[in-house]
């Protein structure tokens, strides 16, 4: 159960509070429960604490549940933290496909898909932290995982390519560089804790993802159009 990708209405259940005790529980939802708290925990010390400073014996006071627990569960706090993440990527993920899907064109799907994400996030700061800032300087299995995640949304942008008459004379780095400058875009506000401000910069997210395949004009233009609603 673990692996599976987690659903939308997963996520909420998954990271969310739950309360602590057994409420006449299976031994398979009592396990369920445990891992669904120390996932909560592990955001919540994080956004407090910062990944280094967080510790298992901080997760499981959080978690209400023991460090034996814990280890039936993770290896490590590394391993609670990629759960915790690999969670937060799934659910992401089909938080902006279903946005994109029934979007008319590629421009509209870049839209839905931003704002979807943005929303989420400014919703969720403390998801926000764990999956956008601390990765990055973590570990470096972490590092890499973020890294394989981040190149994960390259194929959607290529997409603008086919928009262009000559999308193949683009440099084969531009996704990489607009992924670069969308992910720098949105962690400067979630680490300034202004995390509920990240809704606002779509238009300039939008303006900055079109630009390269739509050329500046069009791209202004729409990300006018995605400002005003």
């Amino acid at each position: 159960m673990a692996d599976e990708p987690l659903t939308r209405a997963d996520v909420p259940a998954q990271l969310g509070p739950l309360p602590g005790g057994h409420h006449g529980l299976s031994r398979e939802q009592i396990l369920e429960s445990q891992r669904e708290r120390l996932l909560a925990a592990m955001a919540r010390e994080v956004a407090v604490h910062g990944y280094r400073a967080t510790t298992i014996t901080g997760l499981v006071k959080v978690a209400a549940v023991s460090t034996r627990d814990f280890y039936e569960h993770f290896e490590s706090k590394e391993e609670c933290f990629l759960a915790a993440f690999e969670a937060i990527r799934d659910y992401v993920e089909g938080l902006v496909v279903e946005a994109a899907v029934e979007q008319p064109d590629w421009a509209r799907e870049v839209i839905a898909a931003v704002r979807a994400a943005l929303a989420f996030f400014a919703a969720e700061p403390d998801i926000a932290r764990l999956c956008l800032v601390e990765p990055v300087s973590a570990t470096p299995r972490i590092a890499v995982r973020f890294r394989e995640a981040v190149l994960a949304c390259i194929p959607a942008l290529s997409r603008g390519r086919g928009e262009m008459e000559d999308g193949d004379l683009l440099p084969s780095s531009t996704e990489d560089s607009l992924i670069g400058g969308i992910v720098s875009l949105v962690t400067r506000s979630i680490a300034a804790d202004e995390t509920e401000t990240l809704p606002a910069l779509l238009p300039d997210l939008v303006d900055f993802i079109l630009t390269p395949y739509l050329g500046t004009e069009t791209a202004a233009r729409i990300a006018a159009q995605a400002a005003a609603g």
